[in-house]
């Protein structure tokens, strides 16, 4: 018999969506799921009446009554798709190519993910707003071609930033590339539409110690310091990957923590990968541990099942008196692999921070104002390299070293 089920997801937002699932099968059947997406109670429960009568059908080898047919011939496309793809109906006849518009490819392509992230899901639905304000949901996809794609690359780049533009153009030639392998069109509209870069350099901001040591000194408890930290001084994304990290992730011998990784989970061998104890990380990861209270499980307990700190990292740096960056999160994690490049080997720092080159160069790798300085006084003569940065270094690298020495003399504690 069919049994029904929901699935409550969070959007970044804080807000949540509640969908409905049937599950079919079972014993000596493969068991197989059927979404019904983001409906009702009511409509989930009489779709599983349905579906129940339709496996009984299924199975006593006879016609399903005449309410359950009505049910079946009113339904999507998508949902009768997902009931033939259980085996329960046979698949619909194939509409022909004049028949597919824009609204219901899009329809059929974005309910059919049930394999991607919730807010992989929501970036869909973005795109499709996007795509059917422009062309309309009704339009046929035999009637859009390589000169409409131009168009709406140009509508984009008026309404938005050339990397919103570039990530829109990208989905869509996704979206038109799953009609090609339907046989729906012939050939993809953006197939040779120019994206262009994802990269924004206008909002790129190099994290100086000294704004990161006033924000946690700001922070009213030992999750916001160790989100912070972890961001800055450990290059995490966040809040994905501190969502699952727990205390027995933490080798204090090795000096060591592993680090589960959500964005890549789905290539074999990137699931997890492995994060020193940075000197600058340890101080508020001990406090941490010491006050943590017995039988605690997650390092970041704030962090573990919220996929929304933004709000409230914010009021915490405009509570310490520092200037708001762009990018909060993303900025801290840059900064740290900029620092980390100049210390040691490049694959060595790509691999804790959990990126390629490519994409660290083209969105993390920053110019810094240390790094004019060490090009106007070359550490050729130690002794004289010294004397002249004491004449004229600016104020903040000698701010940096202090909170280095603060940094150590909590470790030495």
């Amino acid at each position: 018999m069919a049994t029904l089920s929901s699935e409550t997801y969070r959007r970044a937002d804080g807000s949540a969506s509640t969908t409905w699932r049937v599950l079919v099968g079972g014993g000596k059947r493969p068991r197989r799921t059927i979404r019904l997406g983001g409906v009702t109670k009511r409509i989930a429960e009489t779709a599983k009446l349905r579906i129940d009568a339709l496996e009984v059908a299924r199975i006593a080898g006879h016609s399903v009554d005449a309410e359950t047919a009505a049910w079946l011939a009113r339904i999507s496309d998508s949902i009768h798709e997902r009931i033939a793809k259980a085996g329960l109906v046979e698949p619909r006849r194939k509409a022909e190519e004049e028949d597919w518009t824009l609204g219901r490819l899009l329809e059929t392509y974005i309910t059919g993910r049930d394999d991607v992230k919730p807010n992989t899901l929501i970036a869909y639905r973005r795109s499709r707003r996007q795509l059917e304000t422009f062309f309309g949901q009704d339009r046929l996809l035999s009637a859009i071609h390589e000169g409409d794609a131009d168009d709406f690359k140009q509508w984009l780049l008026r309404r938005s930033a050339q990397a919103t533009a570039s990530r829109e153009i990208k989905r869509a030639r996704q979206f038109f590339k799953a009609a090609v392998r339907r046989r729906l069109i012939p050939a993809n509209p953006f197939e040779d539409v120019k994206a262009g870069t994802q990269a924004n350099p206008s909002r790129k901001h190099f994290v100086e110690r000294r704004e990161i040591e006033a924000v946690i000194a700001a922070c009213p408890d030992n999750d916001w310091r160790l989100i912070f930290a972890f961001a800055r001084y450990a290059g995490l994304r966040i809040p994905s990957e501190l969502d699952e990290l727990k205390w027995s992730d933490v080798n204090w011998e090795r000096g060591r923590f592993v680090v589960q990784v959500p964005k890549k989970a789905h290539l074999p061998g990137h699931e997890t990968r492995v994060v020193p104890i940075f000197s600058e990380l340890r101080p508020h990861l001990e406090r941490a541990f010491e006050e943590a209270p017995p039988g605690s499980v997650y390092v970041v307990p704030r962090a573990h099942g919220c996929p929304n700190l933004r709000r409230y990292a914010e009021q915490i740096i405009r509570r310490s008196g520092v200037k708001q960056w762009p990018k909060l999160f993303i900025n801290c994690r840059a900064s740290r692999e900029t620092e980390l490049v100049l210390e040691h080997p490049a694959h060595v720092v790509h691999a804790w921070i959990g990126h390629t080159a490519s994409v660290a160069e083209a969105h993390y790798l920053q110019t810094t104002d240390a790094d004019f300085e060490r090009a106007i006084y070359p550490a050729q003569n130690p002794a004289q390299s010294g004397a002249s940065r004491r004449r004229h270094r600016p104020s903040r690298r000698s701010e940096n070293d202090v909170f280095s020495e603060k940094s150590d003399t909590c470790r030495n504690v």
